[in-house]
Parts: C-alpha cells; structure tokens; sequence
C-alpha cells in the first residue's frame, strides 16, 4: 500500500480455513460486492433502471412509451464513470499507486477497439522482439497506440462496421 494511503484498517491478514487473506484485498472485495449490489439493486428496482432495461430491450418501443432515451443514455455513461472510478480506486488500493496503475489504464483504449487483451501482448511482444532493436528500446510499448491509430484512420467505423448512411 502505498505510504500516503492511510486507512484504519489492521495490515495483519486474516486467517480463512488456513489460508492467509490479505485484509486490504479482502475490503477491495467487500466494497466491490457491495457495489454490484447497488447497481443490481438500481436496475431492478428504481424507475430509472426499469426504463434503462426497457431501453436495451428495445429503443423505439422504449421512446414510444415516452422514455427520454438521451436522458437516459447520459445516466448510463455517468454510471459507467462513476463505476470506471469505483473499480480504478480499489485498484490503486490492492496494488498500490504507481505509474504502472496509468499504463494499465491507457492500454484500455487499443484493447477495446483492436479487439482483445491477447492481440494487444501480441502486437507488444513483436514489437519488443523486432523493432526495439532497429528502432529503439521502447518501441513495443506504443506500437499498439500507433496501430489504434492506423486502425482510426483506416476503418473509423471499426473492422466489421459500415458506415452509417442517414437521409435527411
């Protein structure tokens, strides 16, 4: 943990059935269990999670019953900031801050949109492997942002995307 973090919890872990469980990581749990809960406990039963449901189910049946869809889209990307951050501070909390903690999250862009954890450890490791030696040590680590990228100039509606073609 690191040093400037000070929480009122014992540094002594605790002892399951004979196994050793650290007391910061079992918190970390508790309080994303706790989380999951909250959010269940929105979609199920507040009004707002109903019309949310209804809204993935389907949007035009959705509007028809006189949901505000852009309304309710916004609630959705609060929630998922609010969640983003919830996850990033237990994070930081179980493996202490560093700078690892920033490459972790800047690595969440290529990966989402080349498509996968494995492709982007791919992609580093030839990069480390071939180029650093020709190019430079460091090359592997922004060969994935330089193919995100290419992919963005390329295909801006993604690898299996068309564009989308509205008439006015």
């Amino acid at each position: 943990m690191p040093s400037g973090i000070s929480l009122p919890i014992s540094a002594d872990p605790i002892i399951v059935d004979g196994v050793a469980v650290a007391t910061d990581k079992l918190v970390a749990a508790l309080v994303a269990t706790l989380c999951i809960a909250v959010v269940g406990a929105f979609y199920r039963y507040s009004r707002t999670g109903v019309a949310l449901q209804a809204l993935a189910d389907d949007r035009q049946t959705a509007m028809s019953v006189g949901i505000d869809i852009d309304h309710h889209l916004l609630i959705v990307w609060v929630l998922a900031g609010v969640i983003s951050v919830a996850a990033g501070v237990l994070w930081t909390f179980v493996s202490g801050g560093s700078f690892g903690v920033a490459l972790v999250g800047l690595k969440v862009f290529p990966i989402v949109i080349v498509g996968g954890l494995d492709s982007i450890g791919v992609l580093e490791s030839l990069g480390t492997g071939y180029l650093d030696p020709r190019l430079g040590g460091g090359f592997g680590n922004i060969a994935s942002y330089l193919l995100l990228i290419g992919m963005l100039v390329v295909r801006p509606s993604g690898l299996f995307g068309r564009p989308r073609i509205e008439r006015v």
